[in-house]
């Protein structure tokens, strides 16, 4: 992972903790101890979130995308949101992304990205299927257009059919959301 690439495509992520830093150093000026404090917290809260960052591709699932909308940095990716392995729970979520700040752009309606996902699941009832999962396109966390390439091509083409078939039913104009094949 390139955290150049990343920063670029997010930096909000870094952002924030920088502002932390510089409000932590200038308290200092005042109170030593609060300042310090705020400034160290910051930081090691940077490197805690650069972290799991890193682990997001590193344990996540490698799923199909395409751009739907590039003007709006909308991107379509299928998933199964089934979480203990019984029977498939096919959707598609349409999210936006900051495409036009990552690696290849700018990107053309139907242009297809390998996307990393994590699942994550709020219905402390039931856990048999996941209620959301967070793609973050390859081209936002690597420069090597070759790594790229090799994560598109890792996909199988029954996923891409899979994904243009179902894209073409959806409602258009193209809204955030989950949708249920």
């Amino acid at each position: 992972m390139n955290y150049k690439v990343l920063l670029r495509c997010y930096p909000g992520e870094v952002i924030f903790y920088v502002v932390g830093v510089i409000v932590g150093l200038a308290l200092m000026t005042v109170h030593a101890a609060l300042g310090g404090a705020i400034a160290g917290v910051s930081v090691i809260a940077c490197i805690m979130n650069l972290n799991s960052w890193k682990g997001h591709f590193a344990q996540g699932a490698l799923l199909p995308a395409i751009v739907v909308n590039p003007d709006k940095g909308l991107i379509a990716v299928v998933a199964d949101m089934d979480a203990q392995g019984g029977r498939p729970y096919p959707v598609v979520k349409i999210v936006k992304r900051p495409i036009k700040s990552a690696t290849g752009a700018p990107f053309k309606k139907g242009s297809r990205l390998a996307t990393v996902a994590t699942f994550h699941n709020s219905n402390i009832v039931s856990n048999k299927r996941w209620t959301d999962f967070n793609p973050i396109a390859v081209n936002c966390a690597t420069a090597s257009r070759k790594i790229i390439k090799r994560a598109i091509n890792a996909i199988d083409e029954e996923e891409w059919e899979l994904l243009l078939k179902v894209v073409k039913k959806l409602d258009q104009p193209y809204k955030a959301g989950i949708y249920p094949l």
